[in-house]
Parts: C-alpha cells; sequence; structure tokens
C-alpha cells in the first residue's frame, strides 16, 4: 500500500524512527518539530532527558540495526562505547555484586544528542521526508471521526533587523495528511485535544515511586584504571535509597548520574553530590567526581514517574490517527527503557503497514503498542511500587516477592544473573525466570545457588 502524506508530531528519537518507517509507505513525511533545530543541535529543550546517559538496550539495538544498516558501526566511529552487559558491567544491588561474567550481549552507551543527530541525518535524506521547525501543534484537524491534520503556531525565524523582529509574530500553521502520528513525547497534548474533538480517555495508569536523579558529564580521567564500562548500584526497598550509576560515553566522557528513592532527595549542588557517592557502596563512582573534570553543570530531575495512557481501549478512536512512544507509554527514565520501547513500537509500525491501512483500521497499532508495553512497564512500576505505601493487587505483591528472591540470588549464581540479564535487555520473555532451573534456585535462596556455584567450580577444577 502507498498513500499520500503522512505527518509526524515530533522529530526527536521515536519521531525520526516513525518517519524512517512511515516512508516506505507515503509518498510525503512531513516531521514537525517544536524546537528549532540546526545540523549542530545538541540538546533541544524538547528532551530533558537528554542530560541522562542513554544505552540501547540488547532488544532495541537489533531493531535501530534493521531500520538503519550498520548504525551501531557509525555509532562507535564517532565515539559510542561497546560493552558486554556481563563481563564489562560492574552492578551491585542490596545483596551483593553480580558475577562479572561474559554473557555474550552488547550494548552501545551514547548520548542522547549524538544518536540523534545520526539518526536525523540519515533520515532527513531520505528523498520524501521533509522537516518543519519552530512549530507548537495546537490540536487537530477532523472531519467525520477522521483526522485530517494539524492546526498550530510557527514561530517567525529569526532575523539580524531588531526593528523587524519586534513587529514580527508567530504565523498560523496548517497541515493535512492521510495519518497523523504523535511521537510528540510524555509532555504529549493528544488526551486533551482527543477531548477537544468529543474523543475521552480512560484515566491513565501512573505510578510515582517518587525517584529523583541528578547527572553530570564529566571528562575521562586516564588516570583512573576502571576494569568496567559501565558501573551502576540499584535502590531497593524499603531500606536502600541511595543509587548511582556510570557510563562511558561518546569515547571522551562520564555520564555519572545519582538517584534517590522513597522520597529522598537527590543532591543538586557539588558538596552534596561528592556526599552521596561517598556514601555508595562503588566507590569508583566517587573517585571519578573526585578526580575528573567536570564537562557540565549538575542536572536535576524530580518525582520521576511512570504513565500509562490505554489509548487501545477508546472505543471511538479517530480514523487518522496514531500515537506511539512516550505520547502513550512514558517510563521512569531511572530504568533506562524509552527508547527500546519506541523502537519496537517502529518495528511494530512497519510490520502492519505491510498488510493494513492503519489510517483506517488505527486501533490495530494501538493494540500493539500497549502489547509491546506489558513487560518494561511491569518491569519498571514492580521496582517503584516498592516504595509506595498504596495497597497493591496480588499479582503486584508476587512479582515483588519474586523480584527480592532474584536480588537475593544473582550475586550466589551466574545463571540466574544472566537469565535476568536477558529478561532486562528485552532478549528474553519476562517468563524465562521462571524456568525450573531458575524456579528452584530462587525459591531455595541464596544457599542453594552458593552450593550449585560452588560444586560448578569445583567440577571445572577437577576437569
Amino acid at each position: 500500500m502507498y498513500s499520500d502524506r503522512a505527518l509526524v508530531i515530533g522529530a526527536g528519537f521515536t519521531g525520526l524512527l516513525a518517519a524512517r518507517v512511515l516512508s516506505e509507505s507515503y509518498g510525503d513525511v512531513v516531521l514537525v518539530e517544536r524546537d528549532q533545530i540546526a545540523p549542530d543541535t545538541e540538546h533541544r529543550a524538547g528532551t530533558p532527558q537528554a542530560h541522562d546517559p542513554h544505552t540501547l538496550l540488547a532488544r532495541g539495538a537489533e531493531v535501530l540495526d534493521t531500520l538503519f544498516p550498520r548504525l551501531g558501526a557509525e555509532l562507535e566511529y564517532v565515539g559510542a562505547v561497546r560493552a558486554d552487559v556481563g563481563s564489562d558491567f560492574l552492578i551491585r544491588s542490596a545483596a551483593g555484586w553480580a558475577p562479572r561474567d561474559h554473557v555474550g550481549l552488547s550494548v552501545l552507551s551514547t548520548s542522547r544528542a549524538t544518536i540523534e543527530r545520526i539518526i536525523r541525518r540519515r533520515v532527513l535524506k531520505l528523498p520524501n521526508v521533509s522537516l518543519v521547525d519552530g512549530v507548537t501543534i495546537d490540536g487537530l484537524l477532523h472531519d467525520r471521526g477522521t483526522v485530517t491534520g494539524v492546526h498550530g503556531r510557527r514561530e517567525a525565524p529569526p532575523s539580524r533587523n531588531t526593528v523587524r523582529d519586534a513587529v514580527s509574530a508567530d504565523t498560523t500553521f496548517t497541515d493535512y495528511a492521510d495519518l497523523v502520528v504523535d511521537a510528540s513525547g510524555r509532555n504529549s497534548k493528544l488526551v486533551s485535544w482527543l477531548a477537544e474533538l468529543g474523543v475521552h480517555c480512560p484515566a491513565p495508569m501512573i505510578v510515582n515511586g517518587h525517584l529523583a536523579c541528578s547527572s553530570r558529564l564529566y571528562h575521562v580521567n586516564p588516570d583512573l584504571k576502571l576494569d568496567w564500562k559501565t558501573a551502576r548500584e540499584f535502590t531497593h526497598a524499603p531500606t536502600t535509597k541511595r543509587g548511582g550509576a556510570v557510563a562511558s560515553v561518546d569515547g571522551t566522557h562520564w555520564f555519572v548520574t545519582l538517584f534517590s528513592a522513597g522520597g529522598e532527595a537527590a543532591p543538586t549542588d557539588e558538596d552534596g553530590f561528592l556526599s552521596h557517592a561517598t556514601a555508595l557502596e562503588c566507590q569508583d563512582i566517587a573517585e571519578i567526581i573526585k578526580t575528573a573534570t567536570p564537562a557540565s553543570p549538575i542536572h536535576h530531575a524530580g518525582n520521576l514517574r511512570s504513565r500509562w495512557n490505554r489509548f487501545h481501549k477508546v472505543p471511538n478512536w479517530p480514523r487518522g490517527l496514531l500515537a506511539l512512544g512516550d505520547s502513550v507509554v512514558s517510563l521512569n527514565p531511572v530504568h533506562g527503557h524509552g527508547t527500546t520501547l519506541a523502537a519496537l513500537n517502529c518495528a511494530d509500525l512497519q510490520t502492519l503497514l505491510h498488510d493494513h491501512d492503519l489510517a483506517k483500521e488505527p486501533q490495530l497499532f494501538q493494540r500493539a503498542v500497549a502489547k509491546a508495553a506489558w513487560t518494561p512497564w511491569t518491569s519498571a512500576t514492580t521496582h517503584d511500587l516498592g516504595w509506595s505505601t498504596r495497597r497493591r493487587s496480588p499479582s503486584a505483591r508476587f512479582a515483588q516477592w519474586y523480584a527480592r528472591r532474584l536480588a537475593d540470588v544473582i550475586p550466589h549464581s551466574k545463571q540466574v544473573y544472566r537469565a535476568c540479564v536477558r529478561v532486562s535487555q528485552m532478549v528474553d520473555h519476562p517468563t524465562a525466570l521462571l524456568r525450573p532451573a531458575i524456579l528452584s534456585r530462587v525459591l531455595a535462596g541464596r544457599g542453594l545457588a552458593g552450593r550449585v556455584l560452588s560444586g560448578s567450580r569445583l567440577q571445572a577444577r577437577e576437569r
């Protein structure tokens, strides 16, 4: 099927991937972006999370390499750091250190600005994709249950003539399309726009673990001889309220992120940043802060939460409209699933467009978005609900109990750790953690896991 025109609201990571997919099925694809985008754009106001490190999970990297062949090699060329999620990761949970064992799954660690710049350059080279920036969308155009376009305001371009600037004003923006795709992110106004059309959405599901984080970029200090590429120390309800992470990004920098849970404030000043890191078990994080040269201010984000707009349950969802990425499911960014979930949404979009006119059957896609969201949503909210005082459902209580048992066993069992890594990287389904070999170790606790591990080491020595 080949239709005429698709319009994507938002030219960030999700919007760029959506435009790449739509370019296969639509003759003209237009990206409409609120921010002004120049070739050397680094951090945009529309992506405040760009000040935090972005690690592409293994499953997300697979999707991106399908959409953009050799993207991984291109990112490595500009400095992205590839690391094995077992041997190159230093992981600390409440129960102890995870095994440093080669898992065979690698991830790329890079900045949000770098990956957006590389992908944007590729997408805008496509002959049927164009970008209109400096546009704020105020609502949807519609006709008898079908979205036909968007309306908004376009910021007047700056000029060197100050007199002209004084009298210039934003201009009205209107554009029509056969398909409108909302990829405007966690600050999307889609629910309000739909209400204006008489389409009312169910209340979103919101889980707030009252997490906060502070991040800072540092120049790599070559005098620090570290035997890892990424380090992470997790919070753990209800006792361990402080955590931290370091990722090597773009070849020459470390991204240090310190996070707090259970309502505890994350540091916002120099002394607090170092004090938080010094209290962690992973002292390498404090050493970086003490000895490395800062390359950015401290950026703080508070009240981090997860929200799910259940668009797949709207019975009168209009034709000609799709939503994906953070505009549907925005996950607590501390858990790192957002970019991978957006990539999975675009993979589903590509598959469904082969056999369906989604402008006429939009709920096929919204149901696919909901299905893809279930696993990362469950993972993120299981952790965050541990800090909540609200009564939880039996399934949520079981998930939290089992997650605690897993955490207790991980330091003592390479097999359990590998299984957890594959699930966390979204390569395996969470049911893999219920296989008999894993279940028996988890239910028996760390004692059995330790004996099994010791026995396997003894057998290895005998061989």
